[in-house]
């Protein structure tokens, strides 16, 4: 599904990673016992895409999503989730009817509740939504997909941290792990040299993959221009020039 790859990258697979695959089994387990989990790790190792591709086959109606940014207040995520659920733009004016309307929304049919970059979420909006889910009236299980910071305030806090189901942490690919996953990832890496491919992890991917899409968007766009079938090491140098972590590469003397 390339439309959930960072920069919409052409050809880019979905490689079946451990951690895509524990992402995958926890939404599952949370949808079925109800629960509270989360999903968390550096920034472009992986976590909204694997969150994207365990939602995948799910009914749309059967889940929500929102996206918190800058430091949200509860009001903010009061009228956030209000309108993710479909309940309206513009809230009630009494935030106890809007937690109404709320709960009803939330208990007439079962729904997980993903909350991304929940990192940003202090201790009262992460109470907030604990509140929501542990009132009697509600009916829905709530993941939290988010970078540095998230799950240490979840832990942090002993009425959060009891009620967390299980979690997943993402973290960047090992030297090794490159090798086995980029080969796969897209067919501009297929049949290169392995030292290659070392070198750019080395030099500025790092075993981030929101790294690898953008040097794999630029080695395509170089590819295509000097019409040049297959990615050597000489491209790989021209790209770290634009990603501003090298010198341009001469091409060998014939």
């Amino acid at each position: 599904m390339d439309q959930h790859h960072f920069l919409n990258l052409t050809g880019a697979r979905v490689v079946a990673t451990e951690q895509l695959l524990d992402t995958r089994d926890l939404v599952t387990d949370l949808i079925e016992v109800g629960a509270m989990g989360a999903v968390y790790g550096p920034a472009g190792t992986g976590k909204t895409f694997a969150v994207a591709q365990a939602l995948a086959d799910r009914p749309s109606s059967s889940w929500v999503r929102t996206t918190f940014r800058s430091r949200p207040t509860t009001r903010f995520v009061r009228h956030e989730l209000y309108t993710a659920l479909g309940l309206g733009v513009v809230t009630p004016t009494s935030p106890v009817e809007t937690d109404r309307l709320m709960k009803r929304a939330l208990g007439e049919c079962f729904r997980l509740v993903v909350i991304d970059e929940a990192q940003w979420l202090n201790r009262e909006c992460f109470e907030y939504l604990r509140h929501l889910h542990d009132d009697p009236q509600t009916t829905f299980a709530l993941l939290f997909v988010g970078g540095a910071g998230c799950y240490e305030v979840l832990h942090r806090e002993p009425m959060l941290d009891s009620r967390l189901y299980a979690h997943v942490r993402f973290a960047p690919l090992t030297p090794k792990q490159v090798l086995q996953v980029i080969p796969v990832y897209h067919r501009i890496y297929s049949g290169v040299d392995p030292s290659v491919i070392t070198l750019v992890n080395e030099r500025c991917a790092r075993g981030n993959f929101r790294t690898w899409a953008k040097f794999t968007q630029h080695a395509l766009r170089i590819m295509e221009r000097d019409g040049r079938p297959s990615l050597d090491e000489e491209i790989a140098r021209n790209v770290f020039v634009r990603l501003g972590t090298g010198h341009y590469a001469q091409p060998s003397a014939a």
